[in-house]
């Protein structure tokens, strides 16, 4: 039996739900804590650049590459540069290396300058559960080393030292919409996945939070819009709208399942 099916098996079956209390807040990184998705595509741009081709992806060529290709966008840009197929595993590395670099290039200049926000009411409820002794982690398909740049600048170096735990996208072989990402985080801080709140802006982190037995919270990205979020325990248009999400809503959400 799969390892993290093991993990989760043994604890649904040890956890009490009339116990249950909130034991881990876990964010997503992209288009949760901050609207990151367009930056995806203008360093897809920028390697297409590099690369001396002339193909250009608007939002809507790439919010359609989101939803109908996953990672086989490499797999598409591949085809582009007329090389055999016995080189796409290493062009593959190649390109998705640099392209991450670009993206943490861009995202860090706009966020240390001051032109990109966080989502409204994220650090303020970030704030709230640390101040209540609550631990965040972060599961992400970003790369760890990557992730790690973005949320420094995004929230600074002692958020980034005080989070229970940081999984990037290298961390498990499957990743989201498979639960492995959150059971792994679970797992590394030691708590019940039954008592984790997800907080996710995509239709694939909802799958990856449900399937791994977690309460999430849906904060719909620009990207994902149009998603299906229908299992979602909750969903806002943010932490701030209608009304500040708080703590003490996090902690009902997790009893109300």
């Amino acid at each position: 039996m799969n390892d993290f099916v093991s993990y989760v098996t043994r604890d649904l079956i040890n956890l009490s739900k009339q116990n249950m209390e909130l034991e881990l807040v876990i964010s997503d990184l992209d288009g949760t804590i901050v609207e990151t998705e367009n930056y995806h595509r203008l360093a897809y741009n920028e390697l297409f650049k590099e690369l001396g081709l002339d193909t250009r992806w608007s939002k809507q060529d790439y919010a359609h590459r989101l939803q109908t290709m996953g990672g086989n966008k490499f797999r598409e840009i591949f085809s582009w540069l007329n090389l055999p197929d016995n080189k796409y595993e290493q062009s593959k590395q190649r390109l998705y290396a640099r392209k991450t670099e670009l993206y943490v290039e861009l995202i860090t200049h706009d966020l240390t300058a001051g032109q990109l926000r966080l989502r409204p009411g994220i650090q303020r409820l970030f704030k709230e559960v640390q101040d209540s002794g609550i631990p965040i982690a972060i599961g992400t398909a970003c790369v760890g080393w990557a992730a790690q740049k973005v949320v420094q600048a995004a929230l600074g170096e002692a958020f980034l030292q005080s989070l229970a735990c940081l999984c990037g996208g290298e961390s498990t072989p499957k990743h989201k919409p498979a639960p492995d990402i959150y059971l792994l985080v679970a797992q590394k801080v030691g708590v019940h996945p039954e008592s984790c709140v997800v907080i996710e802006d995509t239709h694939h982190g909802l799958q990856s939070a449900k399937r791994a037995g977690m309460t999430c919270l849906a904060t719909p990205s620009e990207f994902a819009a149009m998603h299906d979020f229908s299992e979602a325990d909750l969903v806002l248009p943010d932490l701030n709208s209608p009304s500040p999400f708080n703590l003490k809503s996090l902690k009902d959400l997790l009893l109300k399942r």
